[in-house]
């Protein structure tokens, strides 16, 4: 099945922010974004990290560890420590197929949990609007 652009995206942000939190402690950056080219040097484009979406989208991950721990080792392996396909085969010591399956467990579960985090959200918004119209 196709994977859900939105929540892989989501996903390469979740890799980049764990990545810089292994490298740095914490999830953000470690110095200004000004400081990190040194004058007259070439400048590439860096892909810019959300770091409040890359904390939620971590909190939807933790919340498969217990429950689906499959996806969940999947997940880690595919983005933070990137992996690919072949290395997470090796390293589960499963087929390609397994891999792709659970990829797509793991964009359905997450767009759920995005989904029931949003209602509940609103929930607690519209029980705030309602107690001061009252």
């Amino acid at each position: 099945m196709a994977r859900i652009e939105w929540v892989k995206t989501r996903l390469n942000n979740w890799a980049l922010w764990r990545c810089q939190m292994a490298g740095n402690g914490l999830g953000f950056s470690a110095q200004a974004s000004f400081l990190n080219d040194a004058p007259g040097s070439e400048r590439e484009a860096k892909i810019p990290i959300d770091e409040i979406e890359a904390s939620v989208t971590h909190e939807g991950i933790e919340s498969l560890k217990d429950s689906r721990p499959h996806v969940y080792q999947v997940l880690y392996c595919m983005y933070p420590f990137g992996l690919g396909v072949s290395g997470t085969c090796q390293r589960l010591e499963c087929e390609r197929a397994n891999v792709y399956a659970l990829l797509d467990v793991a964009d359905r579960l997450l767009a759920a949990w995005f989904a029931e985090r949003g209602e509940r959200q609103q929930a607690a918004r519209d029980t705030i609007k309602k107690s001061f119209t009252t």
